[in-house]
């Protein structure tokens, strides 16, 4: 049997380029959301004392949106699954941390023994539950305070007024989820 060559028509090139990807992509490609939310997110919001399944659906959101946003779109040198920046990381820790010791001593103790100390903007690339945890600091440094059952569109509006990007709209993190979910919010337990 011998291999040969495709070629493809230019109708089926422009039906390609027609045709948006409808995977989520980013982190959320590589892993189930629900998966993300019940093995990551969940663990962590615990670990620091918040318990809330709109807290879950808002980082989860938060994760599908900017592993979709055009990167005209992402923030500026933002590092790991939810782009944060390594000043937004500093100002945290400076700001925030500096003033809580008790949480501060819960961040830290998510963070890799060694490489925090060598470079701690480093654990928001390969450390997703010390990222996910700085996430939810952003969203409370801002003020967000969440009650029970908001709609995906209350979340995407505290998204994005609440969270760093770059022209990011409420609508994208509405189609993200819609993405990640066809048949809507189907994963809140």
């Amino acid at each position: 049997m011998t291999a040969s060559a495709i070629t493809l028509a230019p109708s089926d090139v422009a039906d390609l380029e027609r045709s948006p990807p409808t995977a989520p992509s980013g982190l959320a490609g590589l892993v189930q959301p629900h998966a993300l939310r019940l093995g990551v997110i969940r663990p962590t919001l615990t670990y620091l004392g918040v318990e809330s399944d709109d807290a879950e659906r808002l980082l989860l959101g938060t994760l599908l949106c900017l592993g979709g946003l055009p990167q005209a779109r992402q923030p500026r040198q933002g590092l790991g699954p939810y782009a944060i920046s390594e000043a937004l990381h500093t100002r945290l820790w400076d700001e925030h941390l500096a003033h809580h010791p008790d949480k501060a001593s819960l961040l830290r103790g998510l963070a890799s023994q060694r490489c925090f100390l060598r470079d701690p903007h480093a654990e928001l690339g390969f450390n997703l539950a010390y990222a996910t945890a700085m996430a939810w600091l952003v969203y409370e440094t801002q003020g967000v305070r969440l009650g029970t059952g908001a709609s995906i569109g209350t979340l995407a509006r505290i998204w994005q007024l609440a969270y760093p990007h770059r022209s990011g709209r409420a609508s994208d993190f509405v189609k993200a989820w819609m993405q990640a979910h066809p048949m809507g919010d189907v994963i809140s337990a």
